[in-house]
């Protein structure tokens, strides 16, 4: 296969952990290892509370929160006991600085990043939405998208760890602008309250009003700052937990659907669609990650 992907920094692997409780799925997700000399590992947190065990480092793990582990750096996820179960996107991936310049190069700010103890991020909780397009491209049989999450995920990597970068995106104390701090820490409540009611039937006027905003002030202020509408968004949380399942449960079609609160299974499967690009059957063929089923 002549394709960049075979040429230049590999992403070795992607997953989706889904509500992470206990039980073998904890034992195994949640396990202390390391990788080898060349592999690097981010986690990149969406739900719940916790810690990341980084060799003898312990760092709270909450939603947004990001880490790097390099090679032989042995690590492990340890989750709260009385919180929300931990959901997370973890991509393994190697970097091999003699192959290419673009490797040398980010081989070099990972290695500052290490030095400098940037490892450990803050990550717009936006970016959940492009992990899950990047999993989906690593796991495609089309070399292309291959090529693509590669690229995507360099871009990444050049963001959060150059050196002339802070690493920080999303961040409230970013805005000069009262107002504007002040209709991000409106948006991060509207943003919280969603994820707490991913099961429900939320109303975008419903949340509006929790906020003690109008409905139409408050969709304008959530599309300035998400880049998408609420109700795309909460769709789109709805998506994201459906597709969890689907790779880690055998729970059926319709089960998924009701438990996420969709009218029907077909209406499930056409949001789904619409948002994947594939019915959620073709998704669990594709996506399935048997270790959760050991």
């Amino acid at each position: 296969m002549n394709s960049l992907y075979t040429e230049r920094m590999k992403i070795e692997d992607a997953v989706f952990v889904y509500r992470l409780s206990d039980g073998d799925r904890l034992s195994w997700h949640g396990r202390y290892h390391a990788h080898t000399s060349a592999e690097y590992e981010i986690h990149y947190f969406v739900e719940g509370s916790g810690s990341f065990l980084c060799n003898r480092t312990r760092y709270p793990v909450s939603p947004g929160n990001l880490f790097l582990s390099g090679p032989r750096e042995f690590h492990s996820i340890i989750r709260d006991q009385d919180s929300t179960p931990l959901s997370w996107y973890a991509v393994l991936f190697s970097v091999d600085p003699a192959s290419s310049p673009s490797d040398e190069r980010i081989a070099a700010e990972l290695e500052a990043a290490f030095t400098a103890r940037r490892n450990v991020l803050t990550i717009d909780t936006n970016f959940r939405f492009q992990f899950e397009d990047l999993l989906q491209m690593t796991r495609s049989a089309d070399s292309a998208l291959h090529d693509a999450a590669v690229h995507l995920l360099s871009s990444f990597l050049l963001r959060w760890f150059g050196r002339r970068g802070s690493g920080m995106t999303g961040s409230v104390a970013d805005g000069p602008v009262d107002g504007a701090r002040k209709n991000s820490l409106h948006i991060d409540k509207a943003l919280s309250l969603m994820q707490k009611s991913v099961r429900e039937h939320l109303k975008i006027e419903d949340i509006a009003w929790k906020l003690g905003l109008s409905e139409e002030h408050f969709i304008r202020i959530f599309r300035e700052e998400v880049r998408m509408t609420p109700l795309q968004y909460f769709t789109r949380l709805k998506v994201e937990g459906a597709s969890g399942l689907l790779m880690s449960t055998d729970k059926s079609i319709g089960e998924i659907s009701e438990w996420f609160g969709f009218e029907n299974q077909f209406h499930f499967s056409r949001i789904f669609k619409k948002c994947t690009g594939v019915s959620p059957l073709e998704y669990r063929k594709t996506y399935l990650q048997l270790v959760d089923f050991h």
